[in-house]
């Protein structure tokens, strides 16, 4: 990539003028109950809002007014937003509905709570690096579901990352605003050209978005590198201060190396390796895709991981042992030690067969690393169990719709993995009522009930996380809760953090007719809303209350006077 043009100047994305919403107004057909003005931002307004036909927290972004004045932007307004609700990911803020709303173009995006990636920043930074592999993993592969639909975020940066927290207890990074900057560029159909027009915030712009060229996912992989040197240095690549000549260092200056602030770094010399990367200033010498940082961030020696196949390390143990036994004289071969000899090669070759260690990574959620024994030894014609298995390393790194696609060419006879029944539960637990929910409890249910409903009563069974909420849904909805307390284990449900788990275990009681689930409702619809916090700044959250309310309602109307 040339580097002889002068940077342009960044486009004024600040909102220009009318735009507001009443509180208690009712938009986007009356779906939408407007609660507070949250704040604004480069593209627009952001309010907390209610879905009414749920009763959940959500939040409206309301573009510029000045956007919807562009020729042709309501009709590329749909058919983008249409593009950004089909990103399903949790490492992703998923777009959940839209529309336009008098002269007002509107994104409905999920209600998150939690700090954003630049608090943690201005806090904490350096942070140590096994946290920051883990984020910058799930950002990553949050990126790999943004790209695989086609989609460049154009504007990723700390503060468009929120870190939120599983049910059971992790950190997880997501990103919030993918593709919406993409709607105050000119659009490519119309062969439109606007020298100098360039959207993003210089701080993390590619050299080639700088300079108002095309974008790929490349781009986006040159803003996670900057994101990580925040992240271990706690320092800016690029001194500025001013946004032109943010810009200008962008195209022009090298970044500093990051062993020379952060010394530590070099026995973390992978990640520094692909950091360092992804800040290249040509594309080209940049990770191609997400999936490949994911890779190169993984390669680190391991025991029992390296990609050298199983079958070889096998061999090499055999002729090592079969060495030092030529070395023993004859008649100190005793009956005894050849039994004992027949039994530790037979532990070798059980302990080191590429597939149990593949399943042992699996277990320990090193995905990535899975993945690579598992290709090392699969061959043209994998078995119908390395499939499976795959599929498990696949949506760990998460490439979900690669795993369920994989699992889809299982044959209904085969012998069904477990760790291949934990994806598609965890799936099915996040993804419920949704388009890849309903693939995933499809593809279930076409395989056989005895071979599905022990391992999903099992897993319904276990500590509470997604797939155990996954596995408890699909067993109530298939198999009618067959072996399952149902009230028992909704009533634990109540607890869960996730607030969306929650409530729908709290429907599902009432819906069950539970006196025994009075006291927990009553305890749970008197919780108090929580205040404060959040990457928007959403300061209440109906987590449940409201399906409790109802839930008691229900079975007080049932017990009668």
């Amino acid at each position: 990539m040339a580097m002889e043009p002068e940077p342009v100047a960044v486009a004024d994305t600040h909102l220009a003028g009318g735009g507001a919403f009443t509180p208690g107004a009712l938009v986007l057909g009356d779906r939408f109950r407007v609660e507070r003005l949250l704040g604004g931002g480069g593209m627009g307004l952001v309010y907390v809002a209610e879905q009414v036909s749920l009763g959940r927290k959500v939040a409206l972004k309301v573009l510029r007014d000045d956007l919807l004045a562009t020729q042709g932007m309501g009709e590329r307004f749909r058919r983008e937003a249409l593009l950004l609700s089909s990103v399903e990911h949790p490492s992703v803020v998923r777009v959940i509905d839209f529309g336009e709303h008098g002269h007002s173009m509107c994104l409905v995006m999920e209600y998150v709570e939690g700090q954003s990636l630049q608090q943690l920043i201005d806090r904490e930074a350096p942070i140590a690096v096994d946290r920051a592999e883990r984020i910058l993993g799930q950002l990553a592969q949050g990126l790999a579901a943004i790209h695989g639909k086609g989609i460049v975020h154009r504007d990723l940066k700390p503060d468009n990352v929120v870190l939120t927290t599983t049910p059971d207890g992790r950190e997880q990074a997501r990103v919030l605003d993918f593709g919406i900057a993409r709607l105050a560029e000119p659009d490519e159909r119309q062969q439109v050209t606007q020298s100098g027009f360039v959207v993003g915030t210089p701080e993390y712009m590619s050299p080639e978005q700088a300079m108002g060229q095309p974008l790929d996912p490349r781009s986006d992989l040159y803003a996670l590198g900057l994101i990580a040197f925040r992240l271990l240095t706690g320092k800016a690549p690029f001194p500025g201060p001013s946004p032109r000549e943010l810009v200008s260092q962008q195209i022009h200056q090298a970044p500093p190396r990051l062993l020379d602030l952060a010394p530590h770094l070099v026995s973390a010399q992978a990640l520094v390796d692909v950091v360092t990367a992804c800040m290249a200033k040509e594309p080209e010498a940049r990770p191609p895709t997400a999936a490949a940082f994911l890779e190169r961030l993984a390669l680190k020696p391991i025991q029992l991981t390296s990609t050298v196949s199983g079958s070889m390390r096998i061999a090499a143990a055999q002729t090592r042992l079969v060495e030092r036994a030529r070395a023993v004289p004859t008649w100190k071969l005793i009956g005894s030690a050849a039994l004992v000899a027949g039994f530790v090669i037979a532990g070798l070759v059980w302990f080191f067969a590429p597939e149990r260690t593949a399943r042992r990574l699996l277990d320990a959620r090193r995905g990535s690393e899975a993945l690579q024994i598992i290709d090392d030894i699969s061959g043209d014609k994998p078995s119908s169990s390395l499939k499976q298995l795959k599929a498990a390393a696949l949506h760990q790194v998460g490439r979900t719709d690669e795993a369920r696609k994989l699992l889809e060419t299982i044959p209904v006879d085969s012998t069904l993995e477990v760790e291949a029944l934990e994806t598609l539960a965890d799936e099915f637990g996040q993804f419920e009522g949704r388009a890849d929910g309903t693939k995933v409890r499809k593809l279930l249910a076409s395989w056989p009930k005895q071979k599905v409903l022990p391992v999903f009563q099992r897993l319904a069974k276990r500590e509470e996380g997604w797939t155990q909420w996954g596995a408890l849904r699909f067993v109530d909805l298939e198999f009618a809760g067959q072996g399952l307390n149902l009230t028992e284990l909704y009533l634990e449900a109540l607890g869960a953090k996730d607030c969306g788990r929650r409530a729908l275990a709290a429907k599902r009681l009432g819906e069950l007719r539970s006196p025994e689930a009075i006291e927990a409702l009553t305890k749970l619809m008197n919780v108090p809303r929580k205040k404060g916090g959040g990457v928007l700044g959403l300061d209440e959250q109906d987590c449940g209350q409201t399906a409790a309310g109802a839930a008691l309602r229900r079975i007080e109307r049932d017990q009668g006077p």
